[in-house]
């Protein structure tokens, strides 16, 4: 039976990603999941679960790798059995949402575009103007992320789970009110700080003081602007290639990771990977428009796609694709916080005297946690029960408090990802820094520059998804994953 599955889930897999490539990269107006969903039906349903579930009872337990392996089809059954009851308003919101349009000051832009142009528009009454036209769309298609929601927490109800948090907190193992907890923690232990260099950094950016930004202000802050000519759009690839030549890696001879840099009008803005077959089709796909953060934002789908396009292709296909997400992040952010590391700065760029650079995108990167931090609490009241309308009160209360950008109710289904995936974020941020000191503890600080580091990288790498961020980090030696390292990295990087 495994046999079988296994070729039909790696099957499901590839056509499914191939999919949201064609769509996202903008080759194709339509996202058509649906019929992909129906083709391998067979994969996801109640009997399906059933059998994988005995196939796992009946597994003793000191066969470890069998028995993890039997474990991540399950969870994948589980995850699409979700997405199957959905996928029919998954493909509407997509769709309304590539055809949507921001009009705004006799300018027409996609919703995709408009979200580029907050990001650049220094006007504030503008800026404004856009985010407003943005909200108006997102606004149009709640009724239908709504029902998703509702849909996917009677699913999770439907197959015996108590909710849609207990549901994933077996498959995956956490306890997310834990976390919560943690995460309530971090955000008042990095406060104090955080506001002072907020307001500091907001006099002297924006004009404005701490308690007169909203959310319409948040992309253009995080954006440092008055940084662009030192990250201009036509070198990105060449820094990402000679970043990685430092490590030993020759990107022009990979032939199996494929850069997509065509200009498309309904192509996303921000820069994605879609690992179609571990590790021989990758796609990393981007659509330059300069700055630090389109830079970290390509960097960090290079992280991903230097990950699955190192695997090993003798790996079971489960160890492939469906694993711990907050491992395949950590490596992420190890590439794209290298926009912080002063000698990377200097080296790639040329850019000298870059201190008050950094200290502004460590402090963008707080503001990101603990907007993360926020969504996840949130999240830990919303899957609970079915109170949309405290959960999306909650979310604007929690994500103004935690971040100071007066924030409305308009964006909570919006920014609201499935399977508590802020956790990930989260958890990979915590790894990703006691990863970094450990490399430059064994390579050099310049871990970048060392072929030694190359090897290493490549080495854990070449597991795929067959361990989870944890196991990770305990076979590195670096203990367990805490968010203690974090607010000692951003207290100690914005005291003085």
């Amino acid at each position: 039976m495994l046999d079988d599955y296994r070729r039909e889930y790696a099957d499901f897999n590839a056509a499914q990603m191939r999919e949201y490539y064609l769509f996202l990269s903008g080759q194709k107006a339509e996202l058509e999941i649906a019929p992909i969903y129906e083709r391998y039906s067979d994969l996801f349903t109640d009997d399906s679960i059933a059998a994988l579930k005995r196939e796992l009872d009946e597994t003793p337990e000191h066969f470890e790798t069998e028995r993890a392996a039997i474990r991540r089809l399950l969870n994948f059954a589980i995850d699409m059995f979700l997405g199957n009851s959905t996928k029919e308003l998954t493909e509407t919101v997509s769709e309304y949402e590539s055809g949507a349009r921001v009009e705004c000051a006799g300018r027409s832009m996609t919703f995709q575009d408009a979200a580029v142009a907050l990001t650049k528009e220094s006007d504030r009454e503008l800026r404004r103007a856009i985010y407003e036209g943005r909200l108006g769309v997102i606004e149009a298609s709640n009724d239908f992320r709504a029902e998703r929601l509702t849909r996917l927490h009677g699913s999770a109800r439907s197959l015996g789970y108590g909710s849609y948090t207990s549901l994933y907190e077996e498959m995956f193992g956490r306890d997310y009110g834990g976390f919560a907890g943690e995460c309530e923690s971090f955000l008042t232990r990095t406060e104090p700080l955080y506001l002072a260099r907020l307001d500091e950094a907001l006099r002297r950016d924006l004009g404005l003081k701490l308690e007169e930004v909203e959310r319409c202000d948040v992309a253009y802050f995080l954006h440092l602007t008055d940084y662009d000519d030192y990250f201009p759009s036509d070198d990105l690839l060449r820094v990402y290639s000679e970043t990685m030549s430092g490590l030993g890696i020759r990107v022009d001879s990979q032939k199996n990771i494929t850069i997509d840099a065509e200009p498309r009008p309904r192509k996303s803005p921000r820069a994605f990977c879609v690992p179609i077959r571990v590790p021989e089709e990758i796609k990393l796909v981007i659509k330059p428009s300069g700055g630090q953060s389109d830079y970290q934002a390509f960097l960090h789908e290079a992280g991903h796609a230097q990950h699955y396009g190192s695997a090993s292709a003798e790996l079971r296909p489960e160890f492939k694709h469906t694993g711990d997400h907050s491992l395949t992040e950590t490596y992420a952010f190890l590439f794209n916080h290298l926009i912080s590391d002063s000698a990377w700065l200097e080296q790639l760029l040329g850019f000298r005297e870059s201190r008050s650079f950094v200290r502004s995108v460590i402090l963008a990167r707080l503001v990101a946690m603990r907007r993360y931090a926020a969504k996840l609490i949130t999240e830990c009241e919303l899957h609970q029960g079915e109170d949309l309308t405290r959960a999306a009160a909650l979310y604007a209360d929690l994500q103004t408090s935690a971040t100071r950008f007066k924030s409305g109710q308009t964006e909570f289904l919006f920014d609201l990802d499935d399977a508590f995936y802020s956790a990930n974020y989260l958890r990979a941020w915590a790894f990703e820094v006691a990863l970094r000191e450990y490399l430059k503890e064994r390579f050099g600080n310049p871990w970048w520059t060392s072929r030694r580091a190359g090897d290493f990288l490549k080495e854990i790498w070449e597991t795929g998804d067959r361990y989870t961020a944890d196991e990770m980090a305990r076979h590195i030696g670096l203990g367990a994953i805490r968010l203690d390292l974090l607010i000692d990295e951003f207290n100690r990087a914005l005291k003085h």
